[in-house]
């Protein structure tokens, strides 16, 4: 076996785990919760899991294979890694699909050479290419593995670039990709319990020593300064979950309160967002922040990763101080023009569309 992957021992000679197991009955709740709710039928809501191979979509992909109808499983191949090495992920995946007598797809994905971050694009391409299996099976969602651990990664992550509510919310646990709805019902359990399901049903699964590679910010956290915590409370990257939830719930709230309220003042088009500067002068600075994202979600522009805390620091003041001078803000993929009477929201003009 290659150097870079290690396995456990043979998937699928152990499946007497039920729905009930305590790792697998919170997964499958959240599951339920996030694909319409406790009175949609099971057989409403067939998914698509990207498993990439790792221990916690392979645990994923044996949970959902519990219930009926089981999962599709899906496998993306980038041209990041050796073909040696992808080829022991895809097999590991194929063995878990037919070892649950799930269907398997496979898809082939070309990263190398482009251009910008590779991460942002591999990401990218491989959302893109599960959507494009997911509306092909006629599957409405689709499961990644991201837990708790993930979570709480993240919330630290943005926190260290002076975050709000927002970053703190952390994964969003349900999303819409390209007419499918993206889901991640692990955010409930760790990374060790993932491993733990893995081990009681004895799933094969092949580990990436990228992620031990600490020139990345989140696996010098994940080796560093996580097990700090953990120590200090081994429930800690639950609890971060359990905040991130709230944080969630708390930005969703505010932001049906801007949609009711504050954006019914606006005149809008395809190309601007007019408001007097009276009207939002006085309002609190989260509800101007929430004003931004629902501006982008109007144009449907791509960017909201480009958003910085100075960037929309220095539109809330030209918004809301008493200068009349004339200022015009970047905001990601939005331009705040502002004088002494008005306020015009407008793309960025070279800002590509979603």
């Amino acid at each position: 076996m290659d150097s870079a992957r290690q396995a456990s021992t043979q998937t699928g000679s152990n499946h007497d785990l039920s729905r009930t197991h305590p790792i697998a009955a919170p997964v499958l709740r959240r599951w339920r919760a996030l694909s319409g709710g406790s009175t949609i039928p099971d057989t409403q809501r067939q998914t698509l899991i990207g498993c990439s191979g790792g221990p916690d979509s392979m645990a994923l992909a044996a949970i959902l294979a519990l219930v009926t109808p089981k999962p599709t499983i899906a496998h993306i191949i980038h041209d990041l890694r050796p073909s040696k090495v992808t080829g022991l992920d895809r097999d590991a995946v194929a063995a878990l699909a037919r070892d649950f007598n799930c269907v398997f797809v496979e898809r082939s994905i070309h990263i190398a050479g482009q251009s910008g971050n590779t991460e942002h694009n591999a990401r990218t391409a491989r959302y893109e290419a599960l959507a494009q299996i997911a509306q092909e099976q006629n599957l409405d969602y689709i499961a990644t593995g991201h837990h708790a651990d993930d979570q709480l990664e993240t919330m630290l992550m943005n926190l260290s670039r002076g975050a709000g509510p927002r970053g703190l919310a952390g994964i969003q646990d349900s999303r819409v990709f390209k007419g499918v709805t993206i889901i991640r019902p692990m955010l409930c359990i760790t990374h060790q319990e993932a491993l733990d399901f893995c081990s009681l049903a004895n799933i094969r699964f092949t580990y990436d020593q990228t992620n031990d590679d600490e020139s990345f910010t989140r696996n010098r956290l994940r080796h560093r300064l996580l097990p700090v915590l953990r120590q200090l409370d081994p429930e800690i990257a639950t609890k971060a979950s359990m905040a991130a939830d709230s944080c969630r719930s708390t930005v969703y709230a505010l932001r049906e309160l801007v949609k009711f309220h504050i954006w019914p003042l606006a005149t809008t088009n395809k190309g601007s967002i007019v408001f007097t500067r009276d009207q939002l002068r006085s309002q609190p600075d989260a509800a101007l922040v929430e004003l931004f994202h629902l501006s982008i979600d109007h144009f449907k522009v791509v960017g909201r990763d480009c958003l910085t805390q100075q960037g929309i620091y220095d539109s809330i003041r030209a918004i809301t101080d008493s200068s009349t001078e004339p200022r015009t803000c970047r905001l990601g993929p939005i331009v705040i023009t502002v004088t002494a009477n008005q306020i015009m929201i407008t793309p960025f003009i070279n800002g590509p569309k979603s």
